[in-house]
C-alpha cells in the first residue's frame, strides 16, 4: 500500500513526548511516516528517539533558532518542509496521543473522502490530564459538514475542535497555508474553513486523538502576556472569517462572531481608535442596531 500520510510532530517538550511516540508505536497500521521537527528544545529527545528506532520509521530535525517562541505558524510550516511526497498531512502535538486503530480508520475511510474531492479530514476527540486519564466524553462529529456548519457547532459548544485531530492535504496547505494569529490562536480555526475552501469536512468517528490538557500547554498557561495575546487572536482571527467568508453564515452567526470579537478585542486592548474602526467594521456588515446590541453588551 502506498503511504499517503505524514505525521508531523513540532517537538519543544520532552514530558509527555514518550506517550505520543508509544500511541504511534502501537497504530494497528503502520503505513506512515513521522517528521519531528525539534524548535531548538534545551530538552534534548534524542535518547528517547533511539528507543523507537525499529518501532516507527521517522526523521528527526533539529533547528537551530527557536521559532514557536515568536511564530507557531511558522514553525508548523517549517516541520512539514521536512516532510516529502505524502499526500495528507497530520500536525500532531508533542503531548497529544492517538488511538491505536487511527491511522487504520484513515485509510479504511479515505477513499470516500477522496471521491467526494474532500480535502480535510476529522477524527473524534476526547481531552486527557496530564497523568493521560481521560476528562471527557468521546467527542464526535457528523460524518459529512460544511466548514461553516463545523464552525457554528464548535462556537456554540456543541463540538470542539483543535489542530491534532485534523488531516489535510498537502494540495491545499500549500495553497492555502495557515494564517498567523497572536500565539496561533486561531490559526487552525481559519484552516478548518480555508483548507476546505467553505467545503466539506469529511469525519471519522471510531478513532480519535487523546488532547492534552495541562499547565505547560499554551492555552492554559496563566501568563498575563499571554492571556492578552490569546484574546488578541480570537478578536483578530473571528474579524478575519467575517472580513472574508461571511457569506457563508446566517446574518445571527455573523452578530454572534462580532459580538465575540468585539468582547476580545474590549478586554484586551484599550485603543480607541482601533475600536471605532471595528465599530465602523461590524456597521457595515450587520448594521447599526445589531452593532448598538453588541456595543451596550460590552460596556467596560
Amino acid at each position: 500500500m502506498e503511504n499517503k500520510l505524514a505525521i508531523i510532530i513540532p517537538y519543544y517538550k520532552l514530558k509527555y513526548f514518550r506517550a505520543t511516540l508509544d500511541s504511534l508505536a502501537a497504530q494497528t497500521n503502520k503505513n506512515f511516516s513521522v517528521y519531528i521537527g525539534d524548535d531548538c528544545s534545551p530538552e534534548n529527545p534524542v535518547i528517547l528517539l533511539e528507543e523507537f528506532e525499529n518501532k516507527i520509521s521517522f526523521q528527526y530535525q533539529k533547528f537551530a533558532e527557536n521559532l514557536g517562541g515568536k511564530c507557531l505558524v511558522k514553525q508548523w510550516e517549517r516541520c512539514i518542509a521536512l516532510s516529502e511526497k505524502e499526500d495528507w498531512l497530520l500536525i500532531l502535538g508533542d503531548d497529544d496521543t492517538l488511538s491505536e486503530n487511527f491511522v487504520e480508520e484513515f485509510y479504511y475511510h479515505l477513499h470516500k473522502a477522496e471521491q467526494q474531492k474532500i480535502e480535510v479530514i476529522r477524527f473524534a476527540s476526547r481531552l486527557i490530564d496530564e497523568e493521560g486519564n481521560p476528562t471527557s466524553k468521546i467527542f464526535t462529529n457528523p460524518e459529512i459538514e460544511t466548514a461553516a456548519e463545523s464552525y457554528m457547532r464548535v462556537f456554540r459548544g456543541d463540538g470542539r475542535s483543535t489542530l491534532t485531530e485534523h488531516a489535510f492535504t498537502r494540495k491545499t496547505f500549500e495553497k492555502n497555508k495557515f494564517k498567523d494569529f497572536p500565539v496561533a490562536f486561531g490559526s487552525d480555526n481559519v484552516a478548518w474553513l480555508e483548507f476546505p475552501e467553505m467545503g466539506k469536512i469529511y469525519s471519522i468517528n471510531n478513532a480519535f486523538a487523546n488532547i492534552r490538557i495541562s499547565r505547560d500547554h499554551l492555552s492554559s498557561k496563566a501568563d498575563d502576556n499571554l492571556k492578552k495575546q490569546r484574546k488578541q487572536g480570537i478578536y483578530q482571527f473571528n474579524r478575519y472569517i467575517i472580513a472574508n467568508y461571511a457569506k457563508h453564515f446566517e446574518i445571527e452567526d455573523q452578530f454572534s462572531i462580532l459580538k465575540k470579537a468585539y468582547k476580545h478585542l474590549r478586554t484586551s486592548d484599550r485603543d480607541l481608535l482601533k475600536t471605532l474602526s471595528f465599530i465602523l467594521f461590524i456597521i457595515k456588515k450587520i448594521g447599526i442596531e445589531k452593532t448598538i446590541r453588541i456595543v451596550k453588551d460590552n460596556k467596560h
